[in-house]
């Protein structure tokens, strides 16, 4: 219940416990509707990629600028430039750890603000929408009793609608 009234969220709660009478309409089921209509009301703004005015008040902080204090900013990812990936493997199986910092580029500038992907910086499109990916892990031996374990990152981008 993240985006309610906190004093909506706290009157259900206070609901949920209280014992209703035979006539009177169960206020849980009411609150519990209201709660529903406000997260769908809530959530619809996000159905929709940021608009041109929106975007324009959002900062813009390329890969390895600080990111303003307030934590709403689009993150630019420039065409080439070096993208660390920090791989670790730890635990309490192990006596040993191990990490590695891994540097992928992107071969296009790539914008990213919430949910939401842009490769040019005003065209919004959803980013499962524009870009497929997968992680995969696998444990040492398994294929041949001595190959290496994998951890594996795969971006691509999809093909336009």
């Amino acid at each position: 219940m993240k985006n309610l009234e906190p004093s909506l969220v706290e009157e259900c709660r206070i609901a949920r416990r209280r014992p209703h009478s035979q006539g009177e309409p169960r206020k849980s089921a009411l609150c519990g509707a209201a709660a529903g209509m406000l997260l769908a009301l809530s959530g619809c703004a996000s159905l929709f990629p940021p608009t041109a005015q929106d975007m324009a008040k959002v900062p813009v902080v390329r890969f390895g600028e600080s990111a303003p204090a307030s934590g709403d900013f689009v993150m630019f990812y420039p065409k080439g430039a070096p993208l660390p990936v920090l791989a670790t493997v730890e635990g309490s199986l192990l006596t040993a750890t191990a990490s590695a910092t891994l540097h992928a580029s992107a071969n296009r500038d790539v914008y990213q603000y919430k949910q939401w992907v842009s490769f040019d910086g005003s065209n919004w499109v959803f980013g499962r929408d524009a870009v497929s990916g997968e992680f995969r892990i696998e444990l040492p031996g398994l294929k041949s009793g001595a190959n290496p374990g994998v951890m594996r990152g795969e971006f691509n981008l999809k093909d336009k609608p």
